[in-house]
């Protein structure tokens, strides 16, 4: 793991878990830490060094490699163990955690904000009365993969006829053309790149302009992308 707290080298491994033989010599009682763990700890790496130095030697072979694997592996588990049961904050102060070769806990949250990107819909036409959009970042951007966004389809129709006040006041159709997206009068939301929209029967015809733009569960949203449009079939 990138971010764990355990080295990747196993010199670094040896190192570190020979220090804390030296520091918890000192410390481990203070800390409530038993006795024999201390002393398991000690022993595993002992062993480990030696497997090491066997396996680095010119009489190595794939059995020496193994038992340096092997413990290798025990000595990660004992330490693993060790801390996730004894070494906690406080009787640890921040200095223990350093000497030990730990960083210290992260408390400060990490500020993610809304997505750049700017995205639009290709749209097609599957069957009467429906229009199939597929969402597609413009020039420039790309999708944002973080799992908590999706995609709000705004979306209006044009009436070929006027429509009634009552149909106006509904929002059930645009009074004139947009001049931006924030007049089209309905929305979904969706994380499916591809969606379609069904209409009524007799919206076959009518004039419908479309616009995206990023957006998640909590209603914080992205960029606006480029309002098109398209002719219901």
């Amino acid at each position: 793991m990138s971010n764990d707290w355990f080295p990747n080298r196993r010199t670094s491994q040896l190192a570190m878990a020979k220090n804390w033989v030296t520091i918890l010599d000192n410390m481990g009682h203070q800390w409530d830490i038993p006795a024999e763990r201390v002393a398991d700890l000690s022993n595993i790496t002992a062993e480990a060094e030696a497997a090491l130095s066997a396996a680095n030697s010119a009489g190595r072979n794939p059995a020496l490699n193994q038992a340096m694997w092997t413990a290798f592996g025990k000595m990660a588990d004992n330490m693993r163990d060790m801390r996730r049961r004894h070494l906690f904050m406080p009787p640890l102060t921040e200095a223990h955690w350093v000497s030990l070769g730990m960083r210290l806990p992260d408390t400060t949250p990490t500020t993610i904000g809304p997505p750049t990107s700017v995205v639009t819909a290709e749209v097609s036409y599957p069957h009467k009365n429906s229009l199939a959009l597929r969402v597609v970042p413009m020039p420039g951007s790309r999708y944002d993969d973080r799992a908590e966004w999706g995609f709000r389809i705004y979306y209006g129709v044009i009436p070929q006829i006027a429509a009634s006040e009552e149909m106006t006041i509904e929002r059930q159709y645009l009074r004139r053309e947009p001049a931006n997206p924030e007049e089209l009068t309905q929305s979904y939301f969706t994380r499916r790149k591809h969606s379609v929209i069904e209409f009524n029967y007799d919206n076959s015809g009518m004039k419908c302009f479309i616009c995206v733009r990023y957006e998640n569960g909590k209603g914080d949203k992205g960029p606006w992308g480029p309002m098109g449009n398209a002719f219901v079939p």
